[in-house]
């Protein structure tokens, strides 16, 4: 081998280390990028939400899937479960999963009223040497259904009752609870009430229906009187999201 070869063969043999290096380098352990989880919430919860030191809602469960649609490096936690403050990935595309964790139990829980439920699916993306941070509103999957009555109302009608049905439960509740149901279960709900005035007379309403309700809504049954002077009629609305929708107009009781 001449002197020229041999230098030729030094310096391909050094950049093939060089490339090799730098693949390495690459492909390594730094090549990594980092999720910075900096507000996960529920969407329009009527409560004080409690949340950790990532500001993460303590009802949420979160977990990190993968392309391939399972957990990754063990990021999954239980709502409430201390959380690292970054995550480190390697520059793909994945998907923050938050969800409450009585998806399964909700219908049962509260006496059979069920509990709001919250899910959302975020898809993200992660770069090398790059921080992303996710600021997500959790919505409800389910939706509620709660009544009001006018102001003295038990003046006139000291027993007051009210029933709502939907997805093959029936849920009596009182004016301050609130029945949960899946809107995907069809039908709506329906619901009624029953009186009794103050002269031990029974009144049952004709049983209501309400079509298509929608998830992460709550639902209030409004009875106001007819006329300010006159509780021997009703009218009844549901009001939901600052919307307002007259059901029936001026029912007569008696």
């Amino acid at each position: 081998m001449t002197k020229m070869n041999k230098t030729y063969t030094a310096l391909f043999l050094m950049l093939a280390t060089l490339l090799t290096c730098c693949t390495d380098e690459q492909s390594g352990p730094h090549a990594e990028g980092t999720l910075i989880l900096s507000d996960i919430s529920c969407k329009d919860v009527p409560r004080t939400v409690v949340k950790t030191r990532n500001a993460i809602d303590s009802d949420l469960a979160i977990e990190i899937l993968a392309s391939d649609g399972n957990v990754y490096r063990g990021y999954q936690y239980g709502a409430g479960e201390a959380l690292p403050d970054k995550f480190s990935l390697i520059p793909a595309s994945y998907t923050l999963h938050a969800y409450s964790e009585n998806a399964e139990t909700w219908e049962s829980s509260n006496g059979g009223l069920g509990s709001a439920i919250y899910e959302v699916r975020e898809p993200f993306s992660v770069q090398e040497d790059w921080v992303t941070y996710l600021n997500v509103q959790v919505p409800m999957v389910n939706y509620g259904v709660t009544y009001s009555v006018p102001a003295l109302f038990s003046s006139w009608f000291p027993t007051c009752e009210f029933t709502v049905s939907g997805g093959g439960r029936t849920c009596p509740i009182t004016a301050s609870q609130t029945a949960y149901f899946d809107p995907a279960s069809g039908n709506g709900f329906r619901f009624t009430l029953h009186l009794v005035n103050t002269d031990g007379e029974t009144y049952d309403l004709e049983t209501q229906s309400y079509e298509n309700p929608k998830a992460g809504l709550i639902y209030n049954v409004t009875y106001s009187f007819a006329s300010d002077d006159d509780p021997t009629k009703l009218n009844i609305g549901i009001s939901y999201d600052d919307t307002y929708e007259e059901i029936v107009k001026e029912v007569t009781l008696y």
